[in-house]
């Protein structure tokens, strides 16, 4: 399947980001965000040229760290992909105009660059530079932001900011900053209690139709939205969700590892390899975080599949663990590039049929000049920024687990 094909369904919220991951060689960033950022008409809000976008998207997707399972330019995709999707639904296209637009995807797109891969509380309880540069508070978050604005001014071939009155930039700054903080979990219910307050007081004064008309409303919608999208994975259909749960859990187990070998405290001991429960630790992050808020974000912006997906997805992980339990062995989940690196191996022992070497033909790597509708690539992105080639530990496969049992196709 080609690329063009795969972003036809880019206003989808059953969209694969993982087949644009593949299909990019682990690049969606930049194709999706050219794609979202015209669909938004981005373009004309910053008053830039399409090259400079172009280059600002790749230059940001290169520091983002492609050797972590989660935190990398795909998860960053895939929140802009759910934060483009809110954006559409009509009641918050009430209430946000372009500028709030470009704030709510700008800040998709920087929200998690640069990730070690390590949460906060690792970098606190091992002193790290940039827990020392924040005083512990809101480490990753303000590193992200930072970041992402010391990249952007670094040139004006890639400053998208360069054209924007000083109103405008001030407007833009400070909403950046508000909504990239926003997805500090450790904010979680301030945010969440928040955004239902405000909705509250507005339903019982009659004045639901005027909610997001006032700028401080405006914030804590952008806020609430950025927070959905960032965790958007349990309201996904099944086969994502699931995905996204091994990434997480696969970037855990390596944090958790890595503690007990520094001798540093366990910041989430229920992330051992030996003896964790996946199904076990996604019903405990619906319970706690995901089910409330996502009724409660429905209840404004009317997102029934969202809620759907979660109940099923809840379902799903409620059965696996009573399997767990039934028979006393941990489900075995392997993430699909690992599952497709193991085949590809299998079939390099396996002989062919006539059939199949008849079809053994070089495939074109293609042209470097691509059109997306009419989005035309002028250059070739390689050639825009070169992304620095890494490797990429999904390559190596992981570890496998102890006692497991695998599970029924879903």
């Amino acid at each position: 399947m080609q690329i063009v094909e795969v972003l036809a369904a880019a206003q989808d919220w059953g969209f694969d980001i993982f087949r644009l991951e593949e299909q990019t060689e682990r690049r969606p960033l930049v194709w999706l965000g050219m794609n979202i950022l015209h669909r938004f008409n981005v373009l004309e809000t910053l008053g830039v040229e399409e090259q400079v976008l172009q280059n600002w998207l790749t230059l940001i997707e290169s520091n983002y760290h492609s050797q972590n399972s989660y935190h990398n330019s795909t998860h960053a995709a895939d929140v802009l992909q759910a934060s483009a999707y809110f954006l559409e639904k009509p009641r918050i296209q009430e209430v946000l105009d372009p500028v709030d637009q470009l704030i709510v995807l700008i800040g998709a797109i920087i929200h998690d660059v640069d990730h070690p891969g390590r949460n906060s509380a690792f970098l606190c309880n091992s002193g790290s530079e940039l827990a020392v540069l924040y005083n512990d508070t809101t480490v990753l978050e303000n590193h992200h932001c930072a970041l992402g604005y010391k990249l952007t001014i670094s040139d004006p071939s890639v400053n998208i900011f360069k054209n924007l009155d000083t109103e405008t930039y001030r407007v833009v700054r400070k909403g950046l900053i508000d909504t990239v903080l926003a997805t500090d979990m450790s904010k979680h219910f301030v945010l969440v209690n928040k955004f239902n307050t405000a909705l509250q007081v507005a339903i019982e004064d009659d004045s639901i139709q005027d909610f997001g008309i006032e700028v401080e409303d405006r914030g804590i919608i952008r806020r609430m939205l950025i927070k959905c999208a960032d965790v958007s994975n349990p309201a996904r259909p099944l086969n994502l969700c699931k995905e996204w749960a091994i990434r997480i859990a696969e970037e855990y187990f390596a944090q958790t590892a890595e503690e007990k070998e520094l001798g540093l405290p366990v910041v989430m001991p229920q992330f051992d390899r030996t003896s964790c429960s996946i199904p076990q630790s996604q019903l405990g992050f619906y319970d706690y975080f995901i089910t409330s808020m996502f009724d409660a974000w429905h209840g404004f912006i009317d997102c029934p599949e969202l809620v759907s997906n979660i109940e099923t997805n809840y379902d799903h992980w409620k059965t696996a663990l009573s399997s767990e339990l039934d028979t006393g062995k941990r489900i075995k989940y392997t993430m699909r590039q690992v599952e497709k690196a193991e085949k590809a191996e299998k079939d390099k022992h396996r002989l062919k049929t006539v059939e199949e070497n008849k079809g053994d033909e070089p495939v074109s790597p293609g042209p470097s000049k691509r059109t997306n509708g009419d989005l035309k690539w002028d250059t070739d992105l390689e050639e825009a920024c070169p992304l620095e080639k890494r490797d990429h530990p999904l390559e190596k496969g992981v570890r496998p687990l102890e006692n497991e049992i695998t599970p029924e196709p879903s």
